[in-house]
């Protein structure tokens, strides 16, 4: 899924790379951590994402550790996992330039160890993916000011 914010690419890469920030703007995510950053080139680092997942209406609370790479001359943001309610999880945000803009997508591909959370949650991910863009244009707006397009 695929939002244009009026933003630069690198300034919608440095929201997308920020994940000790998830915290504070992305629905679900009540908790934002990052260990271990390591410089792996001049563009590129490594770390360990933690992310306590809140879901309210279903009385659930979960977390789960990923495995973060980023890229800022590509502008991609890679994070895998294979813990906790997660078999295996890739989420990738792709920040495209677009002028003074940039296309902001993000994909997520998941199983989760539980058949009824994946059933249930393969109704759901298109309407996450959608608040989740939301939610960083809102993030965009906060810090660079009116994004809408």
């Amino acid at each position: 899924m695929t939002r244009r914010v009026l933003i630069t690419a690198e300034q919608a890469f440095g929201i997308a790379a920020d994940v000790g920030s998830y915290k504070e703007f992305l629905p679900l995510v009540a908790r934002s951590t990052v260990r271990g950053l390591k410089k792996i080139s001049s563009t590129k680092t490594q770390f360990s994402g933690d992310l306590q997942i809140r879901i309210e209406k279903l009385g659930r609370e979960e977390s789960f550790t990923s495995h973060v790479e980023t890229d800022s001359e590509s502008r991609l943001v890679t994070a895998t996992s294979s813990d906790g309610p997660v078999k295996s999880l890739t989420a990738i945000w792709k920040i495209e330039p677009q002028g003074s803009a940039a296309d902001v997508t993000i994909s997520i591909d998941y199983v989760l160890k539980s058949m009824l959370l994946q059933l249930a949650a393969g109704k759901f991910m298109d309407y996450a993916a959608q608040k989740i863009l939301n939610a960083f244009e809102a993030r965009a707006n906060e810090l660079y000011g009116s994004t809408s397009s």
